[in-house]
């Protein structure tokens, strides 16, 4: 019983209305007389604790006399503070978001070594969602759910955000085939472009000409399959640099769309 008034408690609830909407469940229906019995709570503080419930939406008060009260189901009432909480929780993480990217521009951001496909992975997504004016790649391997991912995070932002990929066909990971080209197209996101480019075992992803990332991969066996604990990237927000990959990827894009277009 002690756990579930914590619980209750964490609701918003206060001792005496948790009790109360214990005793309420067991009893479904009832007058105050009968809920402060059941509940154990005294007489003196019974109605302003029913008060209370309604105004949260634990109860609902029929307005008969006496006056009666019946309790709200708790799958209901679950179900509607798991969704307060989780809209509260992405408000949160909006307005931090918005924080942490407008201070991470004025950061003196040098070079920074990343390992293992996970945080790998979790650095590409994080650059993707600081994205306002562009998202330019090059992409000559995917990590095991990799594509997934940044397909996932591209279609969280805007569609006024160009996406423009030059990817190798496909790869191979633990002897799997990964077609690259195809998983992108069939996303059917109308703000990418990807265009077919000889790719091999290095991925690059530039956003908004302000901030790259670049990883490397070794290769094995017959197929040249990667060998993902292999993989190193390297995080640069040096803007100039930054700047001149942009320009060099911009103009071999065009080059081979230009060649796509002509076939």
């Amino acid at each position: 019983m002690e756990k579930i008034i914590e619980s209750l408690e964490k609701f918003g609830l206060t001792r005496y209305e948790a009790k109360a909407y214990i005793g309420m469940c067991n009893l479904i229906t009832g007058k105050a007389e009968e809920i402060a019995k059941s509940s154990e709570i005294p007489r003196s503080k019974i109605y302003n604790t029913l008060k209370a419930l309604d105004k949260k939406g634990f109860i609902e008060i029929t307005h008969t006399r006496p006056l009666e009260y019946k309790v709200v189901p708790p799958s209901e009432i679950i179900k509607m503070k798991k969704d307060e909480l989780i809209k509260e929780l992405e408000s949160s993480q909006e307005k931090l978001d918005e924080i942490y990217n407008n201070q991470i521009s004025e950061i003196q951001a040098p070079v920074w070594l990343i390992k293992t496909s996970e945080n790998i992975i979790n650095k590409e997504i994080e650059i993707v969602k600081r994205a306002r004016k562009s998202i330019n790649m090059r992409i000559g391997y995917l990590l095991a759910g990799e594509g997934e991912e940044l397909i996932k995070a591209f279609k969280e932002l805007p569609r006024g955000i160009p996406i423009k990929i030059m990817a190798t066909p496909e790869c191979y990971i633990d002897g799997e085939k990964i077609e690259i080209i195809k998983l992108f197209e069939d996303a059917n996101l109308d703000n990418l472009e990807i265009v077919e480019a000889d790719i091999r075992f290095v991925k690059i992803i530039i956003r908004d000409g302000k901030e790259l990332f670049r990883t490397i991969v070794k290769s094995a066996g017959e197929e040249k399959s990667i060998v993902p604990d292999s993989c190193v990237g390297v995080h640069n927000r040096y803007e100039e640099i930054c700047q001149n990959f942009d320009e060099r990827f911009l103009n071999q894009f065009k080059k081979l769309k230009s060649k796509k277009v002509k076939k």
